[in-house]
C-alpha cells in the first residue's frame, strides 16, 4: 500500500506549483529537493520563490495534510503511486544540447528506491527534454539500477507543463489541454486520476508525442513574440503605428488564432522560450532538418535587446537606471533575463548601471550574462536620482509612475514608441 499519490522531484516553480495544486484536489504529495533550506521553507508554509498565490497555497495544503516537503528521495519515491520528475534541463547557448545530468542522477535514485517495492510505479517526466528521453535514457538508467523492466515492473509517461510563471496556478487549473503521454493503459489512467478537478481536454497520446509538445508549444510562442517584434520594428521604420497595425491583426480571432504574445514589445527571455527553441534547433541538427525561420528567432530576440540599448544610448547616458531585473513582472527569476542583458550591453558600452526590482533586497548584486560584473540593486529612489536616463523593463504602477513624474528621460523597453503616432494624431485634431 502507497503512502502517496504523487512523489514530486525537483521543488522549483515547475515541481512546486504542479505538486501544491495536485494536493489542493486532495492528493497526497511529497515533495522532494535535495536543498534542505528549501524543505524547510516549505514545511514552514512559505515557498522560496516568487509566484501569484503559490504562498497560500503552501500553507493551505499542509493545513489539509495533503503535501509536505523532504529531502529524502528514497522514502518518498517507494512509496508513492506516481514518481514525477520536475528538475532542471538548461540548454547552453553555446551548443542548445540539454544538459540532462540532473535526469540521470534522478533516475539513478528512483531506480535504487523502487528494487524492493511490490507495487508497480509510473515514472513521470515533467521536466522539458527531448523526445526519446523517458524510453531511451530515463527509463534504461532505473531498470539498470532497479534490475526491473520497464513496461512490466513499472511503467513510463511524459506530462508536460504549461505554466505561465505569474500566473502559474490559474493555468494549471484553467489550461486548453493536459497532456498525456503513456506507454500502457494503466499509466494513462494514473496520470489523468490527478487532474480530476482541471478544466481542459485530455490528449492521450505516445511518451515521445508527449514530450515534444512543450517543445513545439515554447518554440511557437518565440516565434510570436518576434513576428510581432518585427512588425512593431517595420512599422516604426516607415512611420506606421506599431499599436494600430496589431489592432487590425488581433481583430482577426479566427485565422490569427489568439492575441497571447503577439503585442509589440520587448524580448522575452525566462526559463523556457529561449532555451527549447535552442533544443528544437539542435533536435533539427541531429535529424539533418533545416529551420531557417526558428534560427532566425534567438538572433532577433537579441537585435530587440540591441534596439533598446541604442535608444538609451540616444541619451547619452553616464549611469542607467534598471527597473525591473527578472524577465518578466511579477516573478522573481532571472533566468534569460533580458533586463540583465541590457545591463550587459550598457556596461560593454562604458555606461554605469544600478538596478531595482521589487523580489530583490538594496545591496544584492545580480550576476550579469556574458560577464564577469554584477548588477547592484538600490532603493527605488535611489535609483531614479543616481542615474541621468532611465529604463523600465516592467510595466509595474511603481515604474509607471516614475516614468510620469521624473524629469530624466526614461526609455520604457516594455512597448515600442508610438511618439510619431500621437505627433500625427495631435497635428490631424489641429488642422481638423
Amino acid at each position: 500500500m502507497t503512502k502517496y499519490d504523487v512523489c514530486m522531484l525537483g521543488m522549483g516553480p515547475v515541481g512546486t506549483v504542479s505538486g501544491l495544486c495536485f494536493a489542493k484536489q486532495g492528493f497526497q504529495v511529497i515533495g522532494v529537493d535535495i536543498n534542505p533550506e528549501r524543505v524547510a521553507s516549505f514545511n514552514e508554509g512559505r515557498a522560496p520563490f516568487a509566484e501569484p498565490g503559490v504562498n497560500d497555497l503552501v500553507q493551505e495544503t499542509l493545513k489539509m495534510g495533503t503535501f509536505r516537503a523532504t529531502a529524502d528521495a528514497k522514502d518518498a519515491i517507494s512509496n508513492a503511486r506516481v514518481v514525477m520528475i520536475a528538475v532542471g534541463t538548461p540548454t547552453p547557448e553555446e551548443t542548445g544540447e540539454p544538459d540532462l545530468s540532473q535526469l540521470d542522477a534522478v533516475a539513478k535514485t528512483i531506480g535504487e528506491s523502487i528494487r524492493d517495492v511490490k507495487h508497480i510505479p509510473v515514472i513521470v517526466v515533467r521536466s522539458t527534454v527531448p523526445p526519446g528521453t523517458m524510453r531511451n535514457r530515463i527509463a534504461k538508467i532505473v531498470a539498470e539500477h532497479s534490475g526491473k523492466k520497464a513496461g512490466q515492473e513499472f511503467n513510463i509517461g511524459s506530462n508536460p507543463e504549461f505554466l505561465r510563471e505569474g500566473r502559474a496556478i490559474k493555468d494549471f487549473f484553467h489550461t486548453g489541454r493536459v497532456v498525456i503521454g503513456a506507454d500502457s493503459p494503466h499509466a494513462a489512467s494514473e496520470i489523468e486520476r490527478l487532474y480530476k478537478d482541471v478544466e481542459g481536454k485530455r490528449v492521450v497520446v505516445s511518451v515521445e508525442s508527449a514530450e515534444f509538445a512543450k517543445y513545439v508549444d515554447n518554440t511557437w510562442h518565440a516565434i510570436k513574440v518576434t513576428f510581432a517584434n518585427e512588425i512593431g520594428r517595420v512599422c516604426q521604420a516607415f512611420g506606421g503605428t506599431p499599436e494600430e497595425t496589431t489592432r487590425i491583426f488581433l481583430a482577426d480571432d479566427q485565422l490569427n488564432i489568439s492575441p497571447y504574445y503577439l503585442r509589440p514589445g520587448f524580448a522575452f527571455g525566462g526559463s523556457c522560450l529561449p532555451k527549447d527553441t535552442r533544443g528544437i534547433l539542435a533536435l533539427a541538427r541531429k535529424n539533418g532538418a533545416s529551420l531557417p525561420m526558428i534560427a532566425g528567432v534567438l538572433p532577433s530576440n537579441e537585435e530587440q535587446i540591441d534596439q533598446g540599448v541604442a535608444r538609451i544610448m540616444q541619451h547619452k547616458p553616464k549611469k542607467v537606471a534598471i527597473l525591473g531585473a527578472a524577465f518578466k513582472e511579477h516573478v522573481d527569476d532571472l533566468r534569460e533575463s533580458p533586463a540583465l542583458m541590457v545591463a550587459t550591453k550598457l556596461l560593454e558600452k562604458g555606461v554605469e548601471v544600478v538596478g531595482h526590482d521589487p523580489f530583490y533586497a538594496v545591496g544584492e548584486e545580480l550576476a550579469l550574462p556574458r560577464t564577469d560584473k554584477k548588477l547592484k540593486i538600490v532603493s527605488l529612489d535611489e535609483a531614479v536620482q543616481q542615474a541621468d536616463a532611465i529604463a523600465q523593463l516592467h510595466n509595474i504602477e511603481p515604474y509607471n509612475n516614475v516614468a510620469r513624474t521624473t524629469a530624466k528621460p526614461v526609455e520604457n523597453l516594455t512597448t515600442l514608441p508610438v511618439a510619431d503616432a500621437h505627433e500625427a494624431r495631435a497635428t490631424k485634431a489641429a488642422a481638423s
